[in-house]
């Protein structure tokens, strides 16, 4: 079984959290939307803002989704009711399907009781080969796995987007990294072993980086 992330990025049309969080369990969150969602394979849907959201509103919105049945999500992005769903949502948005870089070095571990904070670090570039990037990623990797996991990360793994049927193989690839602690997440990203790691030899160019989390509210998520 293959498993693709969807993520959803955009601009909202709602001005604070409170009322996104409204609307989005008005539309994403509509039970029989949610019904429909998972049985036609989205095993997972979270909501994420920009980590500063909580001393300013930029309307920034993130959804990560799991899909197991391609198919399944075109079938269900494709009904007008969802469209017209997302429109209300969202003032512009960019959807992209990704496919999971096995050959990377992805990790994931237990978080210890208690520590239940999840903060989404993402970056996202192109590559020269998907090769290259492999050898270049799983290098660096494998140096900063325990360091990594002592600042307390959750789990690391890259994808590469996935290419239309009977077009070139894609040569964007997007990391995401899930953590349990902001303030150890960013002294560990800007901490000299990691910024001389050689993780970002891996881009063609400079990649683009943010960081987010669960904003709050009752989000209806599964």
């Amino acid at each position: 079984m293959t498993f693709n992330l969807l993520t959803v990025m955009g601009k909202t049309t709602a001005t604070s959290v409170e009322a996104t969080c409204k609307l989005h369990n008005e539309t994403a969150g509509n039970p029989g939307g949610v019904a429909a969602a998972k049985s036609l394979g989205d095993m997972s849907h979270m909501t994420f803002m920009p980590t500063g959201t909580a001393s300013s509103f930029s309307g920034d919105l993130l959804f990560l989704d799991i899909w197991n049945n391609l198919d399944g999500m075109n079938r269900f992005f494709s009904d007008p009711h969802v469209q017209e769903g997302g429109n209300r949502m969202f003032s512009s948005r960019e959807n992209i399907v990704w496919s999971k870089l096995d050959k990377f070095l992805n990790f994931n571990f237990s978080s210890p009781t208690g520590m239940n904070d999840r903060i989404v670090g993402l970056v996202r570039g192109s590559v020269t080969s998907l090769e290259e990037a492999e050898a270049i990623h799983n290098t660096s990797m494998d140096a900063m796995v325990n360091p990594s996991r002592a600042a307390g990360i959750v789990s690391h793994e890259f994808y590469s987007r996935l290419a239309a049927p009977g077009s070139a193989e894609a040569l964007e690839v997007l990391g995401v990294d899930i953590w349990m602690n902001a303030e150890s997440m960013m002294k560990h990203y800007m901490s000299s072993e990691f910024q001389h790691s050689g993780l970002y030899k891996m881009f063609a160019s400079k990649p683009a980086s943010s960081t987010w989390v669960h904003p709050k509210g009752e989000w209806i998520e599964w």
